[in-house]
């Protein structure tokens, strides 16, 4: 069976950018996972998500289509709001190399799964850095950024994080640092 490649990390640190980078320059699967987060005006169904309502979402749990679930719990113009988030069974190939993007929790869930196939990479980026790219990207709110500064320092504890992770890599630089810099990674976990 085919390595998974998990990319953890801290939010508007990089990790999709890494995860469909491994994607395409080393032909991995690169996993879809369900949200019942409403779709960003420059997204569509399976980029980068698979969209659902809660209902919809609770009954793919109740059927146990899920490896993992997480909750996102935030605000959306100052009202709590929670999303789901899961990577469904058939998303998974054993023939393939994988790679999917997670948080601590489901990172846990996968190395219970999948063990000795998963490969963990955490992706880590300046506070300044994250917060120019949330800019960038047109979801920027100032009380909800330094909400999620916090809930990563909290998701993300340092004991946790070592232990766990097989290499980190920041992302601070420019694309094509990070993409010669996660070649390296790869050549290391012996991925061509």
């Amino acid at each position: 069976m085919n390595s998974i490649i998990i990319i953890a990390g801290f939010s508007g640190a990089g990790k999709d950018f890494v995860a469909r980078y491994i994607e395409e320059a080393y032909g991995a699967h690169f996993v879809v996972s369900t949200t019942t987060r409403p779709k960003r005006p420059y997204e569509e169904e399976a980029n980068p998500y698979y969209f659902v309502t809660d209902v919809e979402f609770k009954k793919m749990q109740s059927n146990k289509e899920f490896i993992e679930v997480r909750t996102y719990d935030t605000t959306v113009d100052n009202v709590p709001a929670r999303w789901y988030y899961g990577v469904t069974k058939n998303e998974v190939k054993d023939d393939k190399l994988t790679v999917v993007v997670l948080d601590v929790v489901g990172t846990l869930e996968f190395l219970e799964a999948f063990g000795d196939r998963c490969e963990v990479i955490f992706i880590k980026a300046f506070d300044s850095v994250r917060k120019e790219r949330c800019i960038a990207r047109g979801d920027y709110n100032e009380p909800e950024f330094t909400r999620r500064l916090e809930d990563d320092c909290n998701k993300f504890p340092d004991d946790i994080v070592n232990q766990i992770t097989d290499f980190v890599v920041w992302n601070n630089r420019s694309k094509t640092a990070l993409e010669l810099e996660m070649d390296c990674v790869m050549e290391e976990l012996c991925i061509e």
